[in-house]
């Protein structure tokens, strides 16, 4: 399948928010962490405790994608008021991972349908198999795909007057990413295929890949029009210029790792110049240097152990 800059960016949506829930105040314990940026016209990106959320404002409608966690639902809720009141339809999930799918379990009720990869239904399943029955819930009805995660995979949605295109090029992130374009406002919602200020985090038990993301990212970089904004999973909203830069640094540690095949993990890290990339920084209990190298050499998780 071609991938042209046309048809990465376009996918419809919307869903009434149900009348109870599209006035009902948010708690007054609810956290107050959103922030609400304008990306284009009618597109935004709402800011919290985890990954980005991306907002479209259709002529009826609104769309989501992704929704952080349970517990800050309410307050997700008012910042989208805060936007528009008109119900939401559609919510879309970028991947499977819980900062980005956590509150699907409450706004399954208020749209009309959830929509991701197949993998990223499949690995929820999975999940809350451990679960108590009570607690399960927020699959995504509408799924993209196929399991293999090679095989490429597009939907588009048409909603009143606006296009969304929804695109899966193959394990990166994780196995089951899916990256959202608006053609019409030249927006992409990269989710976490693009970390933005941290080190980015390859999922390996979720089927993730570093050089997989090298490729999806320098395909995208080598078509995606200048003037194009884009919402990276983690990170402030950006451009082409940050993208491309992204993809030269991800480059650089994909040579670094083949031009030094003996080296461990931490003699890779020790031997690269990190202070060339300043835009991407370690954080100790997540993705360090080390295990990016681990990672990037297919000798690591993605990320620091767990406690």
């Amino acid at each position: 399948m071609r991938v042209s800059a046309a048809l990465i960016l376009a996918l419809a949506l919307g869903v009434p928010l149900g009348a109870h829930a599209k006035h009902q105040a948010a708690p007054a314990d609810a956290p107050k962490v959103h922030k609400v940026e304008k990306v284009a016209e009618n597109i935004y990106c709402i800011f919290g405790q985890g990954g980005n959320i991306g907002l479209i404002v259709t002529a009826k409608h609104a769309v989501l994608i992704d929704d952080q966690f349970e517990r800050l639902v309410p307050g997700l809720l008012e910042a989208v008021r805060t936007v528009t009141d008109k119900p939401i339809k559609y919510l879309i999930n970028t991947h499977g991972h819980p900062d980005h799918v956590g509150g699907n379990v409450v706004l399954e009720k208020q749209v009309s349908a959830i929509i991701a990869h197949a993998n990223v239904r499949r690995r929820m399943v999975l999940a809350q198999a451990k679960l108590e029955p009570a607690k399960r819930g927020g699959l995504p009805e509408l799924a993209l795909g196929s399991e293999d995660a090679k095989e490429r995979a597009r939907l588009n949605l048409h909603l009143d007057d606006t296009e969304i295109h929804l695109l899966h090029m193959g394990p990166g992130h994780t196995d089951g990413d899916v990256i959202v374009g608006i053609p019409s406002a030249l927006v992409m919602h990269m989710g976490d295929l693009f970390f933005l200020g941290m080190l980015p985090y390859i999922d390996v038990e979720s089927g993730g890949t570093f050089d997989g993301l090298v490729a999806q990212i320098s395909s995208v970089a080598s078509w995606l029009p200048e003037g194009a904004r884009i919402i990276p999973g983690h990170g402030s909203v950006c451009g082409t210029k940050e993208l491309r830069r992204y993809r030269d640094f991800l480059q650089a540690v994909q040579t670094h790792v083949k031009a030094n095949p003996t080296k461990d993990a931490a003699a890779l890290a020790a031997s690269f110049d990190g202070t060339a990339w300043p835009e991407w920084k370690p954080r100790a209990d997540f993705v360090t240097w080390e295990t990016l190298f681990a990672v990037a050499s297919g000798r690591g998780p993605g990320r620091v152990a767990r406690p």
